[in-house]
């Protein structure tokens, strides 16, 4: 797809407009240098070399490629990895020990077969959405498939006491190009009622934090935290939800066999 800024417009990409407004009047992909600029000042992998966007062919051990040199491998011009970079600029330390873990399994278990936490890992890398909320029950309601509850009855709580974060790139690349289908996978993150009043920057930090801890906890062991999250479902995330018969989809909104056990 060629470059255009029209996606930004989208209510998926909300936060990338607001917090990379140079995003919306560029004429073209942003250049290497440029996503650079976007990095929060001294960011680095877990073995202290500074991050840097470059043209470097990525290789079968991208991750310990990334970890040794900070060279993060970055196709210009492509929007997968745009988003990547962007991901980065927005989630430094959980990028940085989701990269580490990869290379810690790697060195624990070997290249191939591939584990459960690095499957687990790369799932989230790519299609992974903070689902932060003050209260409990939303996080439940969303893990255990209540999804007439989530979207339709509690509608209200977004953007009070719920809301979605996008930290996997792939989420926003297929995003392009949305289709009645499209599905994401939800981490929970429960907070403090008073986090629905700070600013989008000290939100991003404070679950860039969050992150980065549960990661290094091994919240990523396996698939088990993380759950399906229909993601047009998602209010103000999709125009045609604004109408609650959207939710009677049982194809794209479906019931979950047995409960999930609770968080």
């Amino acid at each position: 797809m060629d470059w255009q800024t029209t996606f930004l417009d989208q209510g998926l990409y909300q936060d990338l407009a607001t917090l990379f407004t140079a995003l919306g009047q560029a004429a073209d992909f942003p250049d290497l240098a440029q996503l650079g600029q976007w990095l929060a000042p001294g960011t680095q992998t877990l073995s202290g070399q500074p991050v840097q966007f470059c043209a470097d062919a990525p290789s079968d051990y991208y991750e310990a490629q990334v970890l040794a040199s900070g060279r993060v491998p970055t196709r210009e011009r492509n929007w997968h990895d745009l988003f990547n970079a962007l991901a980065w600029a927005l989630f430094p330390r959980a990028k940085a020990m989701l990269n580490g873990q990869h290379v810690a399994d790697i060195d624990a278990h070997g290249l191939h077969p591939r584990t459960l936490r690095r499957d687990s890992l790369t799932l989230f890398d790519e299609c992974g959405v903070l689902v932060v909320a003050s209260d409990l029950s939303l996080l439940e309601d969303l893990r255990q498939h209540r999804w007439q509850s989530a979207f339709v009855a509690r509608r209200g709580a977004w953007g009070r006491q719920i809301e979605g974060r996008v930290f996997g790139h792939a989420v926003y690349e297929q995003g392009l190009t949305p289709y009645l289908g499209l599905t994401a996978k939800m981490f929970p993150v429960l907070v403090e009622a008073d986090y629905f009043a700070w600013n989008i920057k000290d939100r991003y930090g404070y679950l860039d934090q969050v992150l980065a801890l549960a990661l290094a906890g091994d919240a990523l062991k396996d698939k088990a935290l993380l759950s399906p999250l229909p993601l047009l479902g998602v209010p103000g995330w999709w125009p045609a939800n604004a109408a609650a018969d959207f939710y009677d989809n049982t194809q794209y909104f479906r019931s979950l066999s047995r409960p999930r056990p609770p968080l």
